[in-house]
């Protein structure tokens, strides 16, 4: 069954440059996973690729502090049922890093020449689009100097992890993914060597 073009939005870009963006989730806590693939259709045609490298959820206020609603008689989804504004003054947000763009039928493993428009839809990756855009882990030096919430190796290791997963456990792809990682950390043991444990699947 293929996969219908309402299912694919996450959210809408409410920040954006060149190296990323930031999108408002549509709906609260539905959050993609950390180092998952989203895109964005530019006005121009291009198609930009991110990964995603962080999530929160929080007041829409940033001067207003989220309290305590619960109690020990009232948790969890039963909160947001005795308390359906909250729906209205919370939002989940998560950034992402660009890692590629497709311009013409052509995948350019570059940051994007323009950064996504303002208010634009931001989609997940179809699965087999995912697998086309990363089967060569060409990307991965951007990902390794990326600088924000998280460190750039823990980035990595989801993004590995969750390719793996998603390309249902492809050791082949894993092996072309741990042989980048040791050309871009050859000169960094001590940064390598926990990234490749990371990746093993033996050692989860």
């Amino acid at each position: 069954m293929s996969e219908q073009p309402e299912s694919l939005r996450l959210g809408e870009v409410i920040e954006t440059s060149t190296v990323g963006f930031v999108a408002e989730c549509d709906e609260l806590h539905c959050l993609p996973p950390l180092g998952s693939l989203a895109r964005v259709n530019g006005p121009e045609g291009d198609v930009i690729y991110a990964v995603v490298t962080y999530g929160e959820t929080g007041s829409i206020d940033p001067g207003r502090r989220v309290v305590r609603r619960g109690s020990a008689d009232l948790r969890d989804q039963a909160i947001y049922q005795q308390n359906p504004e909250l729906r209205h003054v919370l939002r989940s947000v998560f950034s992402a890093a660009a890692i590629a763009y497709r311009r013409d039928d052509r995948l350019s493993y570059l940051l994007p020449p323009l950064p996504p428009p303002l208010h634009y839809s931001v989609e997940r990756v179809p699965t087999t689009e995912a697998r086309e855009v990363t089967d060569q882990p060409r990307y991965f030096p951007i990902l390794a100097q990326y600088r924000g919430e998280i460190p750039a190796d823990q980035l990595l290791a989801a993004h590995a992890r969750h390719l793996y997963e998603l390309r249902g456990h492809d050791r082949d792809w894993l092996e072309r993914a741990a042989r980048e990682l040791a050309r871009i950390f050859k000169h960094d043991y001590d940064r390598l060597v926990p990234l490749l444990e990371a990746l093993d699947p033996d050692l989860a």
